[in-house]
């Protein structure tokens, strides 16, 4: 993607665009608030800024799981199976997550957008305190569903006030979400000295304060596609029919990815602590991972509007692997600079592959998100029990040398991607 042009500068052209209403017979029933939609090329900051706070929160409470899941371990005596499904719990409602798209195409779901970060605070804040593995297993379910709902929302929001830069949104978005897996480890371990693990609720009063904020900048945007767009909402089916030439590799795709991704992101802690490390050692070396993951993310998507989608996303899928490799093979002072530059890679392409799939969505974002988030989830949940099976089966360092292969295998589906999108459909 190019340059915005004329009016695509903070409080331009764009900015006005987003607090426009809807015209009557456009799609959007009077009254029903202005749209979300930034126009061909306004970059309305305000919104995508406050999307993005809103992700950082949200991901600040979701990487609590990772460095506090040693203690969970402990308390509950629990294996390395039923600690990776503490992670399936939290993202068992992302496999519903295409009927949540289609729903948000249809219907304004701005309230349960906004409170999405107050429900995920409240549950992980408690989460410390709860007496069973089971109400653990409870708490992530329902954080899992405010998850849900953010993550299938935030990127149509994003998109639709990012005008033509969606790159530029995705990276601004992604880096709110990496930020937040920095501080996240470092906030889990820093409250939990301080306050002790079964008392981390003073923490969800951070949720609470984001929801009032979100509040105030999303209180009268509507975010259903059939507000403005011109277009009615499709089925699941037509939108699959519609998106295949780019989900189905994807599928694959995204399913080899994952056994880096996943892997990384939440057994790191547990395997840095297996190799006679402390928890706060855990903690800090994921949070230096994923802080280099933040300029990752905010790259990626720039990089792949300056160099095209497919180029970029190929040169990171290929390195992120070797790059695990090294770092399961490193110790001592060498350690830091290779997680820092695994970081660097892994996290890159999460925004890339999102604006690709925004690419080709065209006046269906929010189903083609919801399909995107909730295969991604699904597929990422059956990794994470395989690499606890084989963590348990053969040891940590041979599960992360196996997931490193296994992530190599990304490349030949990411070839087979489309080099660009299709032209938008245009509205009747």
């Amino acid at each position: 993607m190019r340059g915005a042009g004329p009016g695509s500068g903070v409080g331009g052209q764009g900015e006005r665009h987003l607090h426009r209403p809807a015209r009557p017979g456009a799609g959007a029933r009077p009254g029903s608030g202005p749209v979300l939609n930034n126009g061909a090329s306004g970059f309305g900051s305000r919104r995508v800024v406050a999307a993005s706070v809103g992700h950082f929160v949200h991901d600040v409470f979701t990487a609590f799981l990772p460095p506090l899941m040693p203690l969970l371990i402990a308390k509950f005596s629990l294996n390395m199976v039923q600690a990776g499904l503490l992670s399936v719990f939290l993202s068992l409602v992302f496999f519903l997550n295409p009927l949540l798209g289609i729903l948000a195409d249809r219907r304004d779901l701005r309230y349960a957008f906004i409170a999405a970060p107050a429900l995920v605070g409240v549950c992980m804040g408690l989460m410390g305190a709860m007496p069973s593995y089971y109400l653990v297993c409870a708490l992530l379910l329902v954080a899992g569903a405010g998850s849900a709902v953010y993550h299938t929302l935030g990127p149509v929001v994003i998109t639709r006030a990012s005008g033509r830069l969606v790159g530029r949104g995705m990276s601004y978005f992604f880096t709110g979400g990496e930020l937040a897996r920095t501080l996240g480890p470092l906030a889990a371990v820093g409250a939990v000295a301080w306050l002790g693990f079964e008392h981390l609720w003073p923490m969800l009063l951070l949720g609470l304060a984001t929801s009032a904020y979100l509040l105030l900048v999303f209180k009268d945007t509507n975010t259903a596609l059939g507000a403005g767009s011109g277009r009615d909402p499709e089925s699941l089916r037509v939108v699959w029919r519609a998106l295949k030439a780019v989900m189905l590799p994807l599928v694959g795709l995204v399913f080899t990815r994952s056994f880096v991704l996943w892997t990384l992101m939440i057994y790191t802690p547990t395997y840095l602590v297996s190799r006679g490390h402390s928890v706060s050692f855990g903690g800090t070396g994921l949070a230096v991972m994923e802080m280099a993951g933040v300029a990752g993310a905010f790259l990626g998507g720039l990089a792949s509007d300056r160099w095209g989608r497919r180029p970029v996303l190929l040169a990171l899928l290929l390195v992120s692997p070797l790059l695990m490799l090294a770092f399961n093979y490193s110790s001592g002072w060498l350690l830091w600079p290779v997680l820092v530059v695994l970081g660097l890679s892994v996290f890159s392409s999460s925004p890339v592959l999102l604006a690709m799939v925004q690419d080709h969505a065209a006046g269906r974002r929010g189903a083609a998100n919801g399909l995107y988030m909730g295969m991604g989830f699904a597929v990422s949940s059956l990794v994470l029990v395989l690499v606890g099976w084989l963590v348990d089966l053969v040891g940590f360092r041979a599960a992360f040398n196996i997931s490193a292969v296994m992530g190599l295998l990304s490349v030949p589906f990411a070839l087979r991607l489309p080099a660009q999108a299709p032209a938008a459909p245009t509205a009747p």
